[in-house]
Parts: structure tokens; sequence; C-alpha cells
């Protein structure tokens, strides 16, 4: 069975220029902020601010520049993790005149975008009862309306609903009672219902945003590394890729909501914490197990290409993907059908630690944080030259 499964692999890689290297490029960036201290959080981009966040001697601090890298605000919103990976997780959150912070130490901070004012603050721990994931509090916060949703992680509040303009609590669900997980929760309407999904460390956990209630637990199939990736809805299918041992499933809803049925899976797709897109009918990210970046078919479950491009995070360009893996090479790859082809590539030189924060993509920007510094690029320009 192996035999066979690594002819393919190898046939497949041949078939789709997998060796293939693409232009080495060195651009210069528009704009590069320095002293940000210890973090892989990726920044928030606004329509006229870039806000990220940074750990430096145990604290967290919380930064707002203009588009010409000029600090103009800089804020501590609460204790950062230090014991292991140190540095902040969870990227800013902005939603209107107001930006949400969350700590690994579980300090939630909401702040005035002007002057960087704190409005409130909770502590999910000793406020909610939470419990402390293996490398600290990870998610983002998740704002809808008047509502802000989070993972205290504890064994009676396990998920949290509170007032987004007061941290009051609206309502606690036990969920898993498991620790909190790392991936970002997902808010969709699906069967006349508000679905929340969230991650505790084995589980997936389906929600009616608007009571708190249960509607499902799964575990099944996580039987590996803890769950770091933000599930993906789309055409009423749910998707879930995840790290060794538990891999990529994909869901069909229940028509009141409360019930999931797994339609295929497969073991061989499993990016840790480096995310994945769906484009068209395929999706892309990297298999830690191979080592290599993949592409499925949404449909059947079955690798449709693969990329010789290390492991990191993939980000969506429309036909394009932005890769940056953990060497600290990005890629622009054009994608076809799930056949994958690298044009260009070049160094992320600056900054600090590990290469683990995500990309991002914001009107002709592309943003990407390493450690210390946070680098800004003309991504019109980059796909030009």
């Amino acid at each position: 069975m192996r035999t066979t499964f690594l002819r393919f692999f190898f046939v497949l890689c041949l078939s789709t220029g997998v060796f293939a290297g693409g232009k080495e490029i060195n651009p210069s960036p528009l704009l590069v902020i320095e002293g940000l201290g210890n973090g892989y959080s990726a920044p928030t981009v606004t329509n006229d601010r870039i806000f990220v966040t940074g750990e430096q001697e145990e604290m967290g601090y919380l930064f707002a520049y203009d588009f010409k890298g000029t600090l103009i605000w800089k804020v501590k919103y609460g204790e950062e993790w230090s014991t292991s990976y140190r540095g902040s997780r969870a990227s800013p959150t902005v939603i209107d005149s107001l930006v949400y912070t969350s700590s690994g130490m579980g300090d939630i901070g909401c702040f005035d975008i002007v002057k960087g004012q704190k409005r409130w603050s909770v502590n999910l721990v000793e406020n909610c009862h939470g419990g402390y994931a293996m490398f600290g509090y990870s998610v983002p916060v998740l704002i809808d309306k008047d509502r802000l949703y989070c993972v205290p992680g504890g064994s009676d509040t396990n998920v949290a609903c509170l007032n987004r303009f007061t941290g009051k609590i609206i309502w606690t669900a036990k969920g898993s009672g498991e620790t909190p997980g790392y991936g970002a929760p997902l808010l969709f309407r699906y069967a006349d219902r508000n679905i929340l999904v969230t991650f505790s460390y084995m589980s997936m956990v389906g929600l009616d945003a608007d009571k708190g209630e249960l509607l499902w637990n799964y575990n099944e199939m996580f039987k590996g590394v803890s769950l770091c990736n933000q599930p993906l809805f789309s055409e009423g299918f749910l998707y879930v890729v995840e790290g060794e041992g538990n891999g990529a499933a994909k869901f069909e809803i229940s028509g009141d909501g409360s019930h999931l049925r797994k339609i295929w899976s497969n073991l061989e797709f499993d990016t840790y914490f480096g995310g994945f897109v769906k484009t068209g009918n395929f999706l892309y990210g990297s298999s830690d197990k191979h080592r290599l970046y993949w592409s499925i078919d949404a449909g059947t479950g079955k690798p449709a290409g693969s990329l010789k491009f290390k492991i990191g995070s993939t980000v969506s360009a429309g036909q394009e993907l932005i890769l940056y893996n953990q060497n600290g090479q990005v890629g622009m790859v054009s994608i076809d059908n799930g056949k994958m082809t690298l044009n260009k590539t070049f160094i992320i030189s600056k900054g600090t630690g590990e290469h683990f924060a995500h990309p991002v993509i914001a009107g002709n920007m592309l943003l990407i944080r390493h450690g210390d510094a946070l680098l800004v690029y003309d991504y019109q320009q980059l796909s030009a030259n």
C-alpha cells in the first residue's frame, strides 16, 4: 500500500512541475517597521492605519501606524505568553471605531482607534473561569454586530459571548469542556441560524451563536496534534484541515444545523498552523507530513497537485497564492484547477524568530510580519516584475 502511494506521489510530482523553481527577485519594501518585539500575530489593516501587536518584557503592546510607518500610538493590552514561543499570538480585530486585542495570558481589551484609550478589559481566566492552552491563548476575538465571541476554555465556560461595547457576559456555553484550541472561530448563517464554530484542544464545537446552545461537539477525526486552523464554510459545506494525525475533511450539515456528516477525509493533507484556502473547487495548503504544498479536490478529497516549497502559510490572492514558508521564503504561485506553478520567490531577511505569521493582502499592499519587524510591499509591483 505504501509503495503504491509513493509511486503515485512521485508521478504526481512530475506531472505538476513540483521540482521547478520560480524566478528569484529582490524587491525593496515600501515600508519597514521595526521595534515591535516578539510576536507571531499578523497585522490588521484599515483604510488608513495598520494595527499590530507585540510582546516586550512579557507585556503585550498594541501599535497603531499610518501608511508611512509613523507610530500614532502604542498601548499596553495585557500580559503576553512567555513560557514557550514567547510573543503575541492573536491578531487585533477592528470594527468601526474600536480595536480588540487578546493576550496569551487571556486579557481581552477594547480600545478606541483614535488615541488608543482603553474602553474595557476582561481576563478569561479570572472573569470567565477559563483554562490556559499549552502555548497560551492564541485565538482572536470574533465580532458580529454588538457581540464579541471568545474561547475561555474552562470546564464550565468553554465558549463565551460578550457585549462588545461593555465586556459584559451575554451567554456562556460548556461546549467540550476542554482547554482552547488555536484556530480562529468561524460564524456563518445556515438553516435560519447563526452558527458559531470553534475549536477546543481536540474537538470542533458548533453552537447557536444567538443562544449559546450546543449543536455539535465533534472529535472523531482528531487524534493528533492540537487544532490550529480556522475551518471554512463554502457552498453549504464545512471544510477542516488540521495537523498531523488529523488531516482534512469535508462535512455536510444537517437541515436544521444540529448535526454533521463526514463526506470524505484525507490524512495526507495536514497543515499544522499554516491555514488553507479554497479557490474554485480546490483546497490549497501545506502538508507537514510530506513537507510540500498540496491541493486537493474539494468534491472528492483526492490530491490534485503539489509544489516543493517547504511548508508554511497560504494566502489567497484571486487566481494566485502567496506562500510564506518557515525558511522565510515568499512564493508567488499561479493556480489552475489544483495545479500550482511557482513564478517568483524572495526572502524575508529582516526580523527575528520563526517565520510563523500569516501574510496579509490589503489593497495593493502585501504585509509580512517576522517577529520584531513588519515589512510592507507593493503587491501590484511584485506581480508586474
